[in-house]
Formats: C-alpha cells, sequence, structure tokens
C-alpha cells in the first residue's frame, strides 16, 4: 500500500514568517511527519531550513535579535534594484544551511519565484539552494532581484503568496497550508492607547499619570493623523496584492487544512519579534488539531 505524502505550504509574510517555526515545531509533536515543502518568500527561507535539519539552528539565531541587531543586519544601497543589499543576512543564512543544492535536502523542498521578464512563476526545485531561497524573498523595491539562466527573479508572492499548487506537484497528496497574510488588513493595535490609567477613576489618578494619559493621546492623535511613510505604503500595497491573489488561487486549489497564526502586532519588519510570531504559530496548530489528528492516524 502506497504511504500516503504530506505536504507543507509555507506562504510569504515577511517577519511574520517566523510563525512558520513554530507551526512545524507543533506539527511535529504532534506526530505530523512532513514529506514535502514547498516555499514563498519568507516561507522559502523556513523551510530550507526544516528541508536541511537546521531549523533548530535559525529558531536559535531569530529569538536572538534585539531591535538594534536587526537595524545592523539591514545593509543600505544606494545602487539600484532595492533598498537593502541583503548579503548581510543571506550570508549568515548561508553559514546556517552549509548545504549548496536543493537535491541534498532531506525533505524534498521547492520555492517558488517571479520571472520578472515574463510575469509568470518560476518552480525552483533543483540547483542552488540559496539562490532559490534569496530569489523566492527578494520583495521588490526592498531586496535586489536575482540574476537566473538569463531572466531577473523576485519575490514569489507576486504570483503565489502560498504556494499550494507547487507542493502538489511535488508529490503531496495532502497539503497542510500557512496562511499568514490573511490579517493584513488589521491595523496594528495601538501601544500608546494601552495606559494602565485608562480605566481608572480621576480621583485615583496621580499627577503622574494624568500627564502620562494625556501625552498618550497627544502621540495617538499624532499618529493617526500623519500620512503613511513610503515602506508602509509598499508593503501594505503588495499585501493587499497578495491576498486578492491568494484568495483566487486557494479557491481553485484549496489546500487539505488551512493554518492562518494571528499575528496582527508584527508588522513588515518587526523581524526581532519572533518570540510572539513563533508562539501564534503554534497556537495557530493547536486550533487546528481536529483536522490535523487524522493525518496522524493515516501514517
Amino acid at each position: 500500500m502506497r504511504q500516503v505524502k504530506i505536504g507543507l505550504a509555507l506562504g510569504s509574510g515577511a517577519a511574520k514568517g517566523w510563525a512558520h517555526i513554530g507551526v512545524i515545531d507543533a506539527l511535529l509533536r504532534a506526530g505530523i511527519r512532513i514529506d514535502v515543502i514547498a516555499g514563498c518568500s519568507v516561507g522559502a527561507l523556513v523551510g530550507a531550513a526544516c528541508a536541511t535539519e537546521r531549523l533548530p539552528l535559525l529558531e536559535k539565531w531569530v529569538k536572538s535579535f534585539g531591535y538594534w541587531d536587526v537595524i545592523r543586519l539591514m545593509d543600505f544601497s544606494w545602487q539600484r534594484g532595492g533598498l537593502l543589499r541583503g548579503n548581510r543576512v543571506f550570508n549568515h543564512i548561508r553559514r546556517l544551511m552549509p548545504d549548496e543544492s536543493i537535491e541534498q535536502c532531506h525533505i524534498r523542498f521547492g520555492a517558488v519565484a517571479t520571472n520578472l521578464s515574463t510575469g509568470r512563476e518560476l518552480w525552483l526545485t533543483e540547483g542552488d539552494l540559496h539562490q532559490a531561497v534569496r530569489a523566492s524573498c527578494s520583495m521588490p523595491g526592498l531586496l535586489p532581484p536575482v540574476r537566473h539562466n538569463g531572466y531577473w527573479l523576485v519575490d514569489g508572492a507576486v504570483v503565489n503568496p502560498v504556494p499550494v499548487s507547487l507542493t502538489r506537484a511535488l508529490g503531496a497528496d495532502i497539503v497542510i497550508a500557512v496562511d499568514l497574510q490573511h490579517d493584513a488588513h488589521l491595523m496594528q493595535q495601538d501601544l500608546f492607547s494601552a495606559t494602565p490609567t485608562q480605566n481608572m477613576p480621576e480621583e485615583a489618578i496621580s499627577w503622574r499619570g494624568r500627564l502620562r494619559q494625556r501625552l498618550a493621546q497627544h502621540l495617538t492623535q499624532r499618529r493617526t493623523s500623519l500620512s503613511p511613510g513610503a515602506m508602509e505604503i509598499m508593503t501594505t500595497s503588495i499585501q493587499v496584492l497578495e491576498n486578492r491573489l491568494k484568495r483566487h488561487r486557494m479557491a481553485g486549489d484549496p489546500p487539505d487544512v488551512l493554518i492562518q497564526p494571528y499575528c496582527p502586532q508584527i508588522s513588515t519588519l518587526d523581524f526581532h519579534r519572533a518570540e510572539e510570531a513563533i508562539a501564534a504559530g503554534r497556537a495557530a496548530v493547536e486550533k487546528k488539531m481536529d483536522e490535523l489528528l487524522p493525518l496522524v492516524q493515516s501514517r
């Protein structure tokens, strides 16, 4: 009897992508063995780490990030192609994952990228592992495109944000998809409005508390009145387009199980909030355990 193969489709999501680590950890703890991984953008990075059995090293690295660590990793560029070079990040990733080719992966792996010349998606299922991951992660405007066989490649999220189709093409019978951008339309939680004096009676608030509350209200009003920055406009616009495309594609080719980590407080470049994202990934798996348990029994 042929064994059922379980595939994991890891979607795009920038800093929310660390939630993929929590999802994979929770699936493995539940006894669900993964036979195939297809990734898009940050999903390709985490998927490659899992496929090469380097996920614990990646998790340890991203959990060590502080805000200034992330800033130091951003090698700003004044050249054409992208705001960042990306060399600092991807050089460190190469040290974490020394495997050179996709064929060396312990789990069948593929990444999706976008051919900038044709506008079509390209499935990277063999050859240079690091080039495939870097191409899939190359968010337009932020990171430069990657040269491949005479073409320029950019982020796979432009054409296939949650690569269910690639996961099936790699041989998966059952596909578990992880969608990180389902809450992208939600506003970030207002940190200033969450003051401990909000619900207290006036007479119980000290003069310091009243001053702090008024300052918080002023800062909140100022933030909401300011126009969004260029980076926020670019990333939010891309997310809106990705969500529309993703809904269309998954309607035509739905996964067998859809996992949606909930972390709207994490914005595009909040890579230092790995603990929160990983916890959201684990929690999302717990919510879907009724659908996932039959997969354990089918092995």
